[in-house]
């Protein structure tokens, strides 16, 4: 063999290993389906926040004393997420709570955190209740000089639930942002094991939704009078099914987000 050609070969062996890692590594829009949270800018109330953790690296960030709707945040004290708080009040600089979104608890009060006279700060989950501690001074601002703040993490909303008589489930989800918007998400299935239907056509309107799945064969009628779903020719009633009745076992029970984090303290607390 010819010094040329080992100079090609070599060089050849040298190339393949960077080959293969470039067809293999994923690009970054391929990483996650989600859309990049948008930061919050805390500067106004930076001074004021308390830093409250259950000492497992989970942190809660709050203006206590300031409005009662602004400027909750839960995270691993690098990124913190914004509350979507539900209510909240105080007497003068004792005693605080605020209640956040958090639908796998039975009750408003169910998710809440706050400063409570005799009990100390306590983050309410469910039936369960954790204890958490002021961090030093010192601490707080380290964190708040390397930690960034987003909104709300979660961006989904129920949007309609529906049952058949064998106990198949058909579950209609969009994004919270912007209101009105038409991105729905179909999951059908056997409670616990639903899966997402890719759609090829949405129709939306005042006289009800009609969803149709990539085959063109299966639609979801929803409307204020009835529920269907069409396989084919065969037609099948639903019977639909509250949402707010339903939250807990939406967001626990029927699968469609297992695994997925909320974004509140009971992801870690409950």
């Amino acid at each position: 063999m010819t010094r040329p050609t080992l100079l090609v070969i070599s060089c050849v062996l040298l190339l393949l290993p960077v080959a293969l890692a470039k067809d293999k590594a994923p690009t970054a829009a391929a990483a996650t389906d989600e859309p990049a949270q948008p930061t919050v800018d805390i500067s106004e109330v930076k001074d004021k926040l308390q830093i409250l953790t259950d000492g497992k690296q989970h942190y809660i960030a709050v203006e206590p004393w300031g409005e009662s709707d602004k400027h909750l945040y839960y995270g691993d004290g690098k990124r913190f997420y914004a509350q979507r708080v539900g209510s909240g009040g105080r007497e003068g600089h004792e005693a605080w709570d605020r209640t956040f979104w958090e639908p796998r608890v039975g009750a408003l009060w169910q998710g809440g955190v706050g400063l409570h006279k005799g009990k100390g700060h306590q983050v309410q989950c469910g039936n369960r209740a954790t204890e958490l501690k002021l961090v030093e001074d010192d601490e707080r601002a380290k964190i708040l000089a390397g930690a960034s703040f987003f909104g709300p993490l979660w961006k989904y909303r129920a949007y309609s639930l529906a049952r058949d008589s064998k106990g198949t489930y058909y579950y209609v989800d969009r994004p919270r942002e912007p209101e009105n918007n038409k991105a729905f998400r179909l999951f059908a299935g056997p409670r616990g094991n639903l899966k997402p239907l890719k759609m090829t056509n949405v129709v939306s309107d005042s006289q009800g939704d009609i969803f149709t799945t990539k085959k063109g064969e299966l639609r979801l009628v929803l409307d204020k009078k009835r529920s269907v779903w069409f396989a084919g020719k065969t037609e099948t009633e639903l019977v639909s099914l509250p949402l707010e009745d339903n939250r807990i076992m939406i967001y626990t029970d029927l699968g469609v987000y297992a695994g997925q984090r909320l974004g509140t303290p009971c992801d870690d607390m409950m």
